[in-house]
């Protein structure tokens, strides 16, 4: 599920999902979303973390994930009332996740491995208003 660059990291759990079914009710599709607090140049923020984008290789390339951001987006800022979405990703899906209107902080960002705040090597997106630069400090593991 995860991509090659993040199998040797600690991730958080999230609590919710959102799963596209095709239509003989299998799982064809999935993101995992919950809200997490990080500090914004050291001010208190919540935002809504993604992760665990995934489709089955059968049904890629038919818009699925649009379908499932659209959801989560949707869903996320009616339930858990927040309206800046956020993930972590390789250098190499951003353009991928540019498409879903998500995009690249050029702050520095922190977050915890083994108990231990690191400097993270994967690209920080957003989708929603968040300061476009600065440092992003999360208190967990990425999600």
């Amino acid at each position: 599920m995860f991509p090659k660059e993040g199998r040797s990291k600690e991730w958080s759990p999230v609590s919710w999902h959102s799963i596209a079914y095709s239509e003989a009710n299998d799982p064809i599709g999935h993101i995992g979303f919950d809200r997490f607090e990080v500090l914004i140049n050291a001010v208190p923020c919540s935002v809504i973390g993604i992760g665990e984008v995934v489709v089955r290789p059968e049904y890629q390339g038919q818009s699925i994930p649009a379908l499932l951001f659209n959801e989560v987006h949707h869903q996320a800022s009616k339930h858990l009332g927040a309206e800046i979405f956020t993930l972590f990703c390789p250098p190499r899906l951003v353009s991928y996740y540019g498409k879903h209107g998500y995009q690249r902080h050029s702050g520095a960002v922190y977050f915890l491995q083994q108990g231990e705040k690191v400097l993270s090597t994967f690209e920080f997106m957003h989708h929603g208003d968040l300061a476009a630069v600065g440092e992003v400090v999360l208190q967990s593991e990425p999600w």
